[in-house]
């Protein structure tokens, strides 16, 4: 008799687990992400299991009464093609489904059955790859008179909060207290007098590092965080970078810094679709959590 799948929370001992099964699908997940995700929603990861083994797995966090966001849809190669996955899906889609809107970035050849759930298409994202030599080697501009980098350690957290606000689906400060102070993150605001004018963080991750978020008014500005994000990093090793393919400005300035891409990713929401200023988005945040 085939077992039945049990789905429930993950338990502590296995929240790890998405993060490894990301890591071996060339998802690149971030090597300390799983503090800044469980504290958003610690109750976020759900699990499928076949007699106490875990086959699937799925995110469905709240950030809060307005917005949550799907990541980590992933189904053990021995157990894919028999339904586990498509019930795990759901068991994800409904804890959120009390929420005004739900975002999710998935590959493209999916789009098809993520509308099925409701999910409408918004944009793609890109995820860009180069190498600090690159970077200094092709950057051009300065910032503005008056303008000038402060690491972000210096900048007030609801500075910080306000201004990330304006670029995201939602208010998120248990997320940004954890991300931007997480072991190997850091990150560097552009000061106009005592006001944000963008910012970015890096992180590593299994392969090389991230830049996520990365919000600038201007590609200069997001160039010259770019620089001084990657600043201390081995020249040749590889960052990354995932800004919207309908951001033209910072597609154009990923490749005149040498960057390719790699990998591409649908943005769809379910629900109302956030009026976001897509011109300033440089960089997302995270494929698996916006």
């Amino acid at each position: 008799m085939t077992p039945k799948l049990q789905i429930k929370p993950l338990p502590p001992e296995h929240l790890a687990t998405p993060f490894t099964w990301a890591q071996q699908e060339g998802w690149n997940p971030g090597t300390h992400d799983l503090i800044p995700f469980t504290q958003v929603d610690p109750m976020g990861f759900i699990g499928g299991y076949l007699n106490d083994e875990l086959v699937a797995t799925i995110s469905a966090v709240r950030y809060n009464q307005h917005f949550g966001f799907i990541g980590f849809y992933i189904v053990a190669p021995t157990h894919r093609g028999k339904g586990n996955g498509l019930q795990v899906w759901n068991a994800g889609v409904e804890r959120l489904a009390d929420l005004p809107c739900v975002g999710l970035d998935g590959v493209l050849v999916q789009t098809d059955n993520y509308q099925k759930s409701g999910f409408k298409f918004a944009h793609k994202n890109c995820r860009y790859e180069g190498n600090p030599e690159q970077f200094r080697a092709k950057a051009s501009g300065k910032l503005d008179q008056g303008e000038h980098l402060k690491p972000l350690a210096a900048v007030g957290v609801d500075t910080l909060v306000s201004f990330d606000e304006r670029y995201f689906p939602t208010r998120r400060e248990t997320f940004l207290n954890a991300w931007a102070t997480q072991t190997d993150h850091h990150g560097f605001a552009i000061m106009r007098g005592h006001e944000i004018c963008a910012y970015g963080i890096i992180r590593s991750c299994s392969m090389g590092y991230k830049i996520g978020p990365l919000f600038a008014q201007t590609p200069v500005q997001a160039c010259s965080l770019v620089l001084a994000l990657c600043s201390n990093l081995d020249p040749q090793t590889p960052v990354y970078l995932d800004p919207p393919a309908s951001n033209a400005v910072a597609i154009n300035l990923a490749q005149s810094l040498g960057m390719r891409m790699v990998f591409e990713t649908a943005r769809m929401y379910k629900g109302a679709t956030p009026s976001l200023p897509i011109e300033n988005i440089y960089g997302i945040t995270s494929f698996e959590l916006g």
